[in-house]
């Protein structure tokens, strides 16, 4: 027996978003229209037109499975002990969604329009904000947010980069992680606080010398 219709119309929905991922990547949201998209496949406008109504849907849609991973990865953190806790589970979610999206962090990072897309978007900025709250803490100084767009920024670029391909996946998590970390730790909320309680964002003051 031939599949279901639903689960033919599920294969070509995925088939038809990774092509339009590959796309993007390499000519951004701009310069790829549905009809590239199309040719791509192998199909009329029409049949994408039947699963999308437009480039905005099709980005959505994309970002669809790497938003519920963020938002496990940030619901499990914010159940940590402490704040400290948190911070580090965090910091592993954000590797693993990078390592697990590269496509989409390869669209995110080389397309503005994505970006700006996604902001307009109010499951994403929810989740960003408490992402954010867990790695640089309530009310972080700039330094602290300079920080964290320094990482973000580095760990999407290592997880795309082609020059990187040859390496295994616990290589790079263990590196990316560290970089992260080393990067963020100085801004990491106090275990004192709570895993989502407030933080100023500030590089942690050293122990005093006895």
């Amino acid at each position: 027996m031939g599949r279901p219709p639903a689960a033919q119309q599920g294969e070509s929905r995925k088939r038809l978003l990774d092509a339009a991922l590959a796309l993007f990547a390499a000519h951004g949201m701009g310069g790829t229209s549905l009809q590239m998209i199309a040719d791509h496949l192998g199909v009329t406008k029409a049949a994408v037109y039947h699963q999308f109504n437009s480039k905005a849907e099709i980005v959505v849609a994309a970002a669809a499975p790497a938003l519920g991973q963020i938002e496990q990865a940030v619901s499990a953190a914010e159940a940590a002990p402490d704040a400290r806790d948190g911070f580090e589970a965090m910091l592993d979610g954000l590797v693993e969604l990078v390592l697990d999206h590269r496509a989409f962090a390869a669209s995110l990072q080389r397309d503005g329009e994505i970006g700006r897309l996604l902001e307009e978007h109010a499951r994403f900025l929810s989740l960003k904000s408490r992402m954010d709250r867990l790695l640089i803490g309530e009310n972080p100084a700039p330094d602290a947010r300079v920080a964290l767009a320094t990482a973000g920024g580095g760990l999407m670029v290592a997880g795309i980069d082609r020059a990187l391909a040859d390496i295994d996946r616990e290589t790079l998590r263990r590196v990316l992680r560290a970089s992260a970390r080393a990067t963020l730790e100085p801004y990491a909320p106090a275990a004192t606080t709570g895993a989502t309680g407030p933080g100023d964002g500030r590089p942690a003051a050293l122990p005093r010398s006895q």
